[in-house]
This record gives structure tokens, sequence and C-alpha cells, in this order.
């Protein structure tokens, strides 16, 4: 976890110092004297280019097992960093196209276990009086390439749709209460024991929104583990959605 968060930053930095370069250069190669206030105007909505995209969302579980309470809050999120390619310099319409990754989580009364005998991934339900009290918790991370028509408006409005082709990072449990064998002690543990995960993931998203926020909205297409052998879940996601410049 510590060296895939690494890596993200270090992806993140590398791509910022390759954007504001071209923006200075793009600056330095500017050769007309005055601008219009009309054109002034523009650039200050323009600030908003989305090349840095920060979504915080609540996720909602699909295909989870009818016998397992998951009614809590599961608050995620992704970051994208972008390149905006202009169809022209006054169009309305660009496409986006970066790197990013994508946390999600998952609270619920029952984890994560592998059974060896028929090499399945299952939910197995815990005690009412441990679910009540315990920390238990399934995250799952990403790190994807995401790539998005987008069309804004002078006035700020702005909607953009997208796809992310991305690579599973992490599936762990976390588990924190009672000892699970009864003797009373505490128990804290963090396993990376989830077997047969998805290499991949494929999901599409949307934005609808104002200058720098807006509403986010995503669904991964695929599911989490391999066909029969883990419970067939997927993520869709909403929340909001910020454009740092």
């Amino acid at each position: 976890m510590k060296k895939l968060f690494v890596l993200v930053v270090v992806l993140l930095m590398s791509t910022l110092q390759i954007v504001v370069a071209q923006e200075s250069v793009e600056k330095k190669s500017d050769s007309t004297p005055t601008i219009p206030a009309q054109e002034k105007n523009e650039e200050r909505i323009e600030i908003f280019r989305d090349r840095l995209m920060v979504d915080v969302f609540h996720t909602f579980w699909m295909g989870m097992p009818t016998q397992v309470n998951h009614q809590k809050f599961h608050p995620g999120f992704n970051v994208s960093v972008m390149w905006d390619f202009r169809v022209s310099p006054n169009s309305p319409i660009s496409f986006g196209l970066g790197l990013g990754t994508s946390y999600y989580t998952q609270f619920s009364n029952a984890m994560l276990q592998y059974d060896s005998k028929s090499d399945v991934m299952r939910y197995s339900l815990l005690p009412v009086s441990v679910a009540d009290t315990c920390l238990n918790r399934m995250s799952y991370i990403n790190c994807h390439i995401p790539l998005e028509f987008r069309y804004r408006h002078s006035n700020g409005f702005k909607f953009s749709l997208g796809v992310r082709l991305g690579l599973v990072a992490e599936v762990s449990h976390r588990y924190k209460g009672p000892n699970l064998s009864g003797s009373g002690a505490d128990q804290n543990f963090k396993s990376f024991e989830v077997f047969n995960k998805q290499k991949y993931n494929v999901d599409f998203f949307m934005r609808c929104g104002w200058k720098f926020v807006s509403v986010y909205y995503s669904y991964q297409v695929n599911k989490l583990f391999e066909s029969g052998k883990g419970p067939q879940i997927n993520p869709m996601s909403l929340g909001i959605s910020f454009s740092i410049f």
C-alpha cells in the first residue's frame, strides 16, 4: 500500500510538472500585445480546465448476497491527472486523457474468507454481538487510464462522459474488534489473502457541474471476482467532483 501510494504521488507530480511546463511555453509564445475584455473573461472561466480531478463519493455495492447487511456509508475517492486536448482554440469541446487511482470501501456484517476446498471467496457472517461493535472493512484499490469527452460552456457549465481502463492493485480486508475465536481478547489485523479477484477493471463515469464543482457518477462494468470464484459484486458510486485547476 505504501509503495502504491508513493508511485501514485510520483506519477501525479511528474504529470503536473509537464502540464505546468506546457502552459508556460504557451504563454511565452503568445505574441498578442492586447487581449479583448471578452477573451479575458473566457480565460478567467477556463482556469478550471479539469487537469487535476478529485472525486469524493459513496459506493453502492451491486450484487451483494441478500443475507449480508451492508447498508452503511462506504466512502471512497478518485484522483486523476488529465491532459486537456481541445478540438480548436474557441471550441467548447475537448478530450481528456491521463492517469489516476481509485479507492473504494465496503463496511458490512460479514468477512470475506477463502474456502480452500472449493477455491472460492465467500462472505462469512459475523456474530451479531461482534458485528455491532467491530470495524469490518473491505478495501479495493485500482490504478487506471481515464479517457473522457468534455463539453464546457463559456458561462462555466460543464459536462463530461468517459471510460476508465484500470489494473486492480489491491483488495484487502481489515478487522478490529473482539477475537473471533471467543477468547475475549481484542483482535486487530489486515488481511491481503483475497484470491480470485479480477486483474483488470472497466468503468464508465460522468460529471456534470459548474466551474470547479460537479456531481460525479461511475459504474464498474465487470465484477470484482472471477465468475464462480467469489461474490459477483461491482461498485456503483455517486458523489462530488472537484477540479483543482
